[in-house]
């Protein structure tokens, strides 16, 4: 979602470095970005940022995440990341972060957190949480009891069952269907990132990288009626065909489902 700037003001946008419609993946990119905006170093409270772009999914360079760390210490701002779908396991590691080799000073979570009750949260530097005291800080559903135990069971099965580590093993197997994938199709699937148990098609229309909803869309709906569901982010994500499987699947299932969306792209493009 772009903020309206009028609505917002003081809230100023960088390209996501994405590597496909960003190209330019240096950390120049950042600077100079604000440097175009009129906003002095000095002057940034803090960098927010998802751990990976939601719908996409799309991964920022690690040396790019490290010297926004070290960009952010060296100029006093809070570097905080939304691990709300990266978080918990998804990308093959606890947290999404973990990935870039960098601790933020703060970050929210939610989701896989209770794997499927209402419930977030937010966790970082002890001197930052520490700002406000007790009951301090208010929210409509404070620590609700009945989705603070399933957050607490979820985490123990999470462990337990050492599904991070599960999808950390399964990782390079969904980046090798779904590079074949896009090996197969070139012409549509202009972008394939994956990390862990999550990764994304991205369809576009020949010979350009703007988004193609419309085949994103046939090739949902082509699974669904093959018995696959998967989330169709029709008109946002850059026309992405999102693949997250249970964090519990294994690789027989994995390769099965990425042959369904093979066979569902295959029939879309004729």
């Amino acid at each position: 979602m772009v903020l309206d700037p009028r609505l917002a003001p003081e809230i100023v946008h960088v390209p996501f470095p994405d590597g496909f419609r960003t190209e330019d993946t240096s950390f120049d990119l950042f600077e100079r970005t604000l440097a175009d905006l009129g906003v002095a170093p000095a002057n940034v409270a803090g960098v927010m940022s998802e751990t990976y772009q939601g719908v996409g999914p799309s991964f920022m360079p690690r040396e790019y995440a490290q010297a926004l760390r070290a960009w952010c210490d060296r100029h006093g701002a809070l570097l905080c990341f939304d691990e709300v779908q990266a978080g918990f396991g998804r990308c093959g590691t606890m947290w999404g972060f973990e990935l870039y080799g960098i601790v933020p000073d703060l970050f929210c979570m939610g989701k896989g957190i209770s794997s499927s009750l209402p419930i977030s949260g937010v966790m970082g530097r002890q001197d930052v949480m520490d700002l406000y005291g007790p009951n301090e800080m208010t929210s409509t559903h404070s620590g609700n009891a009945v989705c603070c135990a399933a957050a607490l069971a979820s985490i123990e099965v999470i462990l337990g069952e050492k599904l991070v580590e599960n999808a950390a093993s399964l990782g390079p197997v969904l980046q090798r269907e779904l590079a074949s994938i896009r090996g197969e199709f070139p012409a549509v699937v202009g972008f394939a990132p994956a990390e862990g148990l999550v990764g994304g098609l991205l369809m576009v229309k020949p010979g350009t990288k703007e988004p193609n909803y419309d085949l994103a869309w046939d090739v949902v709906n082509g699974c669904f009626r093959r018995g696959l569901l998967l989330f169709a982010p029709v008109g946002v994500g850059g026309g992405c065909v999102k693949i997250a499987p249970p964090l519990c699947i294994n690789e027989e299932a994995l390769v099965e489902g990425c042959s369904v969306i093979r066979e569902a792209l295959r029939e879309a493009v004729q």
